[in-house]
């Protein structure tokens, strides 16, 4: 198993400082929060296109500096020399979270998972704390999402749909909240093969049980989330990882969605527009959610099309459009 954490360079070190929110409590959140993504990626360009050239170098500079080199105002280079100046808070809670066997990654390190920054350009997290082995990341993969609430047919689909993918040696990867993702993970286990957590939950929670740290030992899971390890649920954090389900996936299937409601229709919209992996929708399901997905440019996957599936990455691949061109992410 690789140890991403051994890849950790002063940039990684900066973009933690900047875009987490480890070594922040809340004595000290009021002083300063850590960077958005949007906040982010405007930073990253200026400290691209500046003398730093690298986060790393923005490490015991000085506020007065820091706007001067990147050309921001002053309060703004004042909050990031405060966010760069908890390194010893960070350093404890990295030991902590790699004694439970968690690893963080960021977008200016090679071990960056490619495929999500391929995918999701500069809507790719700075930052993401991980579970398991990350070689899982580069597998095939194959995105499985529908509705928590899901009919006894539904959830055959998505079972089934899990073991064709883990013949397949592609991976499943999922949200693994109650309903289809969390069957379709499980059926892609029960037949041997893979799966790929994206976590709207607590990491740290997760990992403690006893079936998830098993599928993890036998290097046979990786979990991710983009945010704090022991951040609880929330419906924007649910909303916010759903584009990492996609970006990590090179299909995804939608088992079932309700029309215009919840967030496996919010996500697969936005996958659609965005372009980030070709879909696939269930058309034995007739709800409006799953029918008004095909109308918007989704494929159709049936009940007869996985009985006859032998390969599910082959069998995509025919049968799906061509990705539209996206411009290169050419900074951090």
């Amino acid at each position: 198993m690789i140890d991403v954490r051994e890849h950790l360079t002063d940039d990684d070190a900066a973009v933690i400082m900047l875009c987490s929110r480890l070594g922040l409590n809340d004595d000290s959140r009021s002083r300063a929060s850590s960077l958005t993504l949007k906040e982010w990626n405007t930073l990253a360009r200026k400290i691209h296109e500046s003398d730093f050239g690298r986060p790393g170098a923005l490490l015991g500079v000085s506020s007065a500096a820091l706007a001067t080199g990147l050309a921001i105002p002053e309060v703004e280079a004042e909050r990031i020399a405060t966010l760069l100046d908890r390194g010893g808070a960070i350093a404890l809670e990295m030991e902590q979270l790699s004694a439970s066997g968690i690893w963080c990654v960021t977008r200016v390190n090679e071990s960056y998972p490619a495929r999500l920054k391929q995918s999701l350009k500069n809507q790719a997290p700075p930052v993401l704390f991980g579970a398991g082995d990350p070689l899982i990341l580069a597998r095939e993969s194959v995105g499985i999402v529908g509705s928590r609430n899901i009919d006894s047919d539904g959830a055959e689909f998505a079972r089934r749909l899990g073991a064709v993918c883990a013949r397949s040696s592609a991976a499943v990867v999922s949200g693994g909240a109650r309903g289809a993702d969390r069957i379709a993970m499980q059926g892609a286990l029960d037949a041997g093969g893979c799966a790929v957590g994206v976590l709207a939950d607590s990491l740290i929670k997760t990992i403690r049980q006893q079936d998830v740290r098993s599928f993890i030992a036998d290097a046979r899971m990786v979990l991710l989330t983009p945010y704090r390890p022991d951040s609880g649920f929330s419906i924007a954090g649910a909303m916010g990882r759903n584009k990492l389900i996609y970006g990590a996936s090179d299909y995804s299937v939608i088992v079932a969605s309700e029309y215009e409601k919840g967030g496996t229709w919010a996500g697969a919209v936005e996958a659609l527009g965005a372009g980030w992996c070709p879909l696939f929708v269930r058309v034995d399901d007739s709800s409006r959610g799953n029918q008004e997905l095909l109308r918007r440019g989704a494929q159709a996957l049936s009940e007869s099309d996985l009985s006859k599936m032998d390969q599910a990455i082959e069998w995509m691949n025919e049968r799906s459009r061509p990705r539209p061109q996206q411009e290169a992410l050419s900074f951090a």
